[in-house]
């Protein structure tokens, strides 16, 4: 059965807890949308209402659903860069800088050649804030799974490999190697970044031109601004061509992956475990005894609920606050940041 492990005000014993795992563990984060809110609501149940018009037979209310769903995102989008300090877009866009940024410490400060100074972000939300994020700190090495190499092309390639390489620098003179911290970044259920061209999938940040009033009227024109955007929509009628379909099997695969690793752990922060593909790959994956799930609870409430979906599971344990207290973005980053005066050499 999951453990509940209560947060303390100080964080010294979460600290602790977290740094047991993180320094000998092959690293993985699964973000929700409840990381990029207040600038965006949660997700909430979103999947249930589009389904519910889809069973009831009004496949265009699921459409126009889906629209307001989207376009509610790609209204975010466009502000993330010119936010100002009083807007909450700014606020969380530094929340995942700090995030970026702490990892890429954790990682930089691992000594053991054995671990990989690799992090990897799982996350099924449509928005930016990670890829603008890693753009404001000039250190991070984010590996999104396009294919950026020298190329008279402007457009770049997915090419799902890529999340296998490693960085590495060597000296002018004794030749010596260094692996570079590198994070990650596979979105499990697409991007408002990723374009469909041919037979595959090409990264393109200009957002889709806005549906005009006259047009949102005509539902062939909704549904073509659906299908323009490369996005796994929240319905169980997820595919609507086998390009979608192949590359969503694709991408939890690797997450699979990720989790058969030996010693490999989980942090799941902002994410509901309401999506059902990944809820069940995930409870396959804790059948590793090595692999641990550590899900951060945004209050206390919410703790028992997580307790209760893995409570066939050991190896899962949920990080709560006491009663009245939250466990935002900021708090959840100053928990990580807190392990790294702690680490040891052996890290």
């Amino acid at each position: 059965m999951a453990d509940i492990v209560e947060v303390t005000a100080d964080g010294e014993t979460t600290a602790k807890f977290l740094q047991s795992y993180i320094q000998s563990g092959s690293m993985n984060f699964l973000i929700g949308s409840g990381a990029s809110f207040p600038a965006i609501p949660t997700a909430g149940n979103i999947e249930q209402e589009i389904n519910a018009l889809l069973t009831g037979g009004d496949e265009e209310g699921a459409s126009r659903r889906c629209l307001a769903f989207i376009e509610q995102i790609d209204s975010i989008h466009a502000q993330i860069a010119v936010a100002d300090e009083a807007n909450p877009i700014h606020g969380v866009a530094q929340n995942y800088k700090s995030f970026l940024a702490t990892i890429d410490r954790i990682l930089f400060a691992r000594k053991n050649i054995l671990l990989p100074r690799q992090a990897t972000v799982f996350t099924t939300n449509y928005d930016m804030f990670l890829e603008h994020a890693s753009s404001l700190v000039p250190s991070v090495i984010l590996n999104d799974g396009f294919e950026r190499s020298s190329s008279l092309s402007p457009e770049f390639s997915f090419t799902p490999e890529r999340y296998f390489d490693r960085t590495y620098r060597s000296g002018p003179v004794y030749g010596h190697q260094i692996e570079i911290p590198t994070i990650n970044l596979v979105k499990l259920h697409g991007s408002l970044s990723w374009r469909r061209k041919a037979d595959s999938i090409v990264f393109d940040p200009s957002p889709v031109p806005k549906l005009t009033e006259d047009q949102r009227a005509v539902i062939g024109k909704v549904n073509g601004y659906l299908q323009k955007h490369f996005l796994i929509l929240p319905n169980f009628r997820k595919f609507h061509e086998t390009l979608m379909e192949r590359v969503y099997y694709d991408l939890l695969r690797l997450f699979s992956k990720a989790m058969d690793k030996e010693n490999a752990v989980l942090i799941a922060f902002g994410f509901s475990f309401a999506d059902e593909h990944i809820l069940d790959l995930t409870r396959r994956a804790l059948r590793n005894p090595t692999t641990q799930l550590i899900i951060i609870s945004f209050d206390h409430a919410s703790a028992s609920g997580y307790a209760t979906k893995f409570s066939k599971q050991r190896n899962v344990s949920v990080l709560s606050p006491t009663a009245g207290v939250l466990i935002d973005f900021k708090r959840f980053n100053d928990l990580l940041a807190s392990i790294l005066p702690g680490m040891t050499d052996g890290i």
